[in-house]
């Protein structure tokens, strides 16, 4: 018990206490000053779609991406196995879950952010297409899927694919990028594919163009705030993980916390840190964007020119 009480990891969580009540407050102040900007239903999302787009961003499918956290999680059981203690066991396998996404985010939203930029390039890359070569864009769009951006390859591919119509199509280009701006652009280019290629040149150089480049360089800033904040759970979970370490290593600790009562610490400050991400995740400012329904959008146009 002595042992318990004079423990580092006590200690450490008291001052994760405390840090965590300040970063609560500013969470609370920061929601506060932003009042409504976060009503929206993306935290509704389905938490398959969720997954599906983590593992997009990079380049793998859905079914790789669960394996690689199924493993992860299963590595995470078999270390807190070694380990020995009922808490230790449940936490290293919650940590296994959790690890992927967490230690793969730097990678995932740098690919991303490059696949968007390819993105802006591709759709420039139409039409100028169409304006050298006097194309509609229904033909350019077909060209593009066929020779695209070797990022967009999995994305761009159903371009090619003659046997449907451009909107089914260009459905499935958006349905596969999961990006808003991919949205955005195929929702452009659905309600541009009854415009004559002159006109659709020049809407897409003076309006839709700009208007991509813009929120490309907001994502881009997203992607700096969100490293940042990274950067900062990083440093929790890895001093966290070395006072772990450290403790388990010294036996009167390591008995200490095989009792009951060393459990409940170890569940209290497991929880500190848990609430630390969160707020951190709460501070971070994050742009919501509008999806458009594609679906919804090519039954309008139908029914308008039926």
């Amino acid at each position: 018990m002595r042992g318990l009480l004079f423990s580092p990891i006590l200690f450490y969580g008291q001052i994760l206490f405390v840090l965590a009540l300040a970063l609560l407050l500013g969470a609370i102040a920061t929601r506060d000053a932003r009042g409504t900007v976060r009503a929206g239903g993306s935290r509704l999302a389905p938490l398959l779609e969720r997954e599906e787009v983590r593992a997009v961003a990079l380049g793998w499918s859905l079914r790789t991406w669960l394996w690689v956290r199924a493993v992860s999680a299963a590595f995470g059981l078999v270390v807190g196995l070694v380990i020995g203690t009922p808490v230790v066991i449940a936490g290293c396998a919650l940590v296994g879950v959790f690890a992927v996404p967490f230690v793969l985010g730097p990678l995932s939203d740098r690919r991303r952010l490059q696949m968007e930029r390819a993105i802006v390039d591709q759709a420039r890359a139409i039409v100028d297409l169409i304006r050298t070569s006097n194309q509609t864009l229904d033909e350019a769009l077909t060209d593009a899927g066929a020779n695209p951006l070797p990022i967009l390859r999995r994305v761009m591919a159903p371009l090619a694919d003659t046997h449907q119509s451009i909107r089914d199509r260009l459905i499935e280009v958006d349905r596969r990028a999961l990006s808003p701006i991919a949205n955005r652009v195929c929702a452009d280019l659905l309600l541009s594919l009854d415009t004559s290629p002159e006109a659709f040149v020049v809407e897409a150089a003076e309006v839709l163009i700009p208007q991509y480049e813009a929120d490309l360089t907001l994502q881009e800033r997203n992607h700096a705030i969100a490293q940042g904040s990274r950067q900062a759970g990083y440093i929790v979970a890895g001093l966290m993980g070395f006072m772990f370490i450290v403790v388990m290593h010294v036996d009167t600790f390591r008995d200490a916390y095989s009792r009951p009562l060393g459990q409940l610490v170890l569940v209290v400050v497991a929880g500190m840190v848990m609430v630390i991400f969160w707020v951190i995740g709460q501070l971070t400012p994050r742009v919501h964007w509008v999806r458009w329904n594609l679906g919804e959008i090519k039954s309008q146009l139908e029914r308008r020119y039926a």
